[in-house]
C-alpha cells in the first residue's frame, strides 16, 4: 500500500468526523460540530489536520495539531502539539502512524519550531512505547484529580 499524507480539506469532513469517533467513541455527539468549527476557523483546539489516505483515497488515519504554551520540558514558550493521532486498527503496523508523525514534524519545522509535544494516557503502554520509538522522550507522568465541592 502506498501511504499518501496531505492536509485535510473540507471534502474530508465527514470521513474525519467518523474516524475521530472510531478513535474516541465518547465524542460521537460533538465530533461533527468540532469538525465544522475547525473548517469555519472557530475551533481553538486544533490548528492543522494531516490525514493518511490508502490507495483508494479512503481516509485511514489522521493527526490533529495545535500550538500550546508552556509545554512541560519544552525549551520553547509555544510548542507544536499533537492533540490526537489515530490510524484505523486494520491499517496499523504498516508505517502510517510513523508517516503522520513525520508529516507533523515537517509542519512544525516549517513554522520555525524545534520541538514537537504530545501526550498519552499512562495506561496506554502501546502509545507511550510508539512515541518513544519515534524519538519522543518521556518528560513526566501525571495523575490529575478533581474533587467536587458540596454546597
Amino acid at each position: 500500500m502506498t501511504i499518501n499524507i496531505r492536509t485535510i480539506q473540507t471534502t474530508d469532513a465527514v470521513a474525519w468526523s467518523a474516524l475521530r469517533i472510531e478513535f474516541l467513541p465518547e465524542i460521537k455527539d460533538i465530533s461533527q460540530a468540532e469538525v465544522d468549527a475547525f473548517f469555519q476557523g472557530n475551533y481553538p483546539n486544533v490548528q492543522e489536520v494531516l490525514i493518511a489516505l490508502d490507495d483508494a483515497q479512503k481516509m485511514i488515519g489522521f493527526i490533529e495539531l495545535n500550538l500550546r504554551d508552556n509545554v512541560p520540558g519544552s525549551s520553547q514558550q509555544t510548542t507544536p502539539y499533537i492533540e490526537a493521532w489515530f490510524v484505523s486498527p486494520d491499517c496499523q503496523g504498516q508505517g502510517i502512524g510513523k508517516a503522520l508523525i513525520h508529516a507533523a514534524e515537517e509542519w512544525a519545522k516549517q513554522q520555525g519550531f524545534q520541538e514537537l509535544g504530545s501526550d498519552a494516557p499512562i495506561t496506554n503502554e502501546k502509545s507511550v512505547n510508539l512515541h518513544k520509538q519515534l524519538g519522543f522522550n518521556e518528560i513526566e507522568r501525571v495523575v490529575c484529580l478533581l474533587k467536587p465541592l458540596k454546597g
